[in-house]
């Protein structure tokens, strides 16, 4: 909803697969929709960054592009799926993929495969979330492990992306950096030769 930025879908997936009662009926339809709208979504972000996106290289947006593409080099395409599985990443990555101008016939079916996997993932642990602690009302059934459980989860998933994350752009402020420090060398020795 939104690309994810305004009210991101994972909460819809999640409540939705929460809501499905004890139907497996409701719950595969709440998962092939979810699946449906994830893959639109994605492919719309895909075009516009693919044939809109190339002009933000030169923008202050440029430093995550440039991080973008430094990840997706070589066998990290094999991340694609699982950007899925961070609201962050999730929102951004199609139109980053297009950006970058990964071709579409790698980046769709890596990107189709992670929706049905995150999907799964999302509207599956609301389904089993909402059999354990839903009553039949549809109201909570107070469980303090359950709480506490995902408070672990959900801060334990915080700090490893942080660290993962503040790491890639540590290397590639560095990497940034020699290349101007190495630019400047050339420009200085460029000047003297010539005077």
């Amino acid at each position: 909803m939104g690309l994810g930025v305004v009210f991101p879908g994972v909460v819809l997936m999640f409540l939705g697969g929460a809501n499905a009662d004890d139907s497996v009926s409701k719950f595969v339809l709440i998962y092939f929709m979810a699946v449906a709208g994830t893959a639109l979504g994605d492919t719309i972000s895909y075009g516009l960054g693919r044939w809109g996106g190339t002009w933000m290289l030169s923008t202050r947006l440029g430093p995550s592009l440039r991080m973008g593409a430094e990840v997706m080099r070589g066998r990290a395409r094999w991340l694609i799926p699982f950007y899925h599985l961070h609201s962050m990443t999730r929102a951004v990555g199609p139109f980053g993929a297009g950006a970058l101008h990964i071709p579409i016939r790698i980046w769709l079916p890596l990107d189709y495969l992670g929706a049905f996997i995150a999907n799964g993932i999302w509207v599956g642990s609301g389904f089993i979330l909402g059999r354990a602690v839903l009553t039949d009302e549809g109201t909570l059934d107070e469980s303090p492990v359950v709480r506490l459980g995902l408070i672990v989860v959900g801060l334990g998933w915080f700090l490893v992306m942080r660290q993962v994350f503040s790491g890639r752009v540590r290397q590639i402020r560095e990497r940034d950096e020699a290349a101007e420090a190495r630019a400047a060398q050339e420009a200085s020795t460029d000047g003297q030769a010539r005077g």
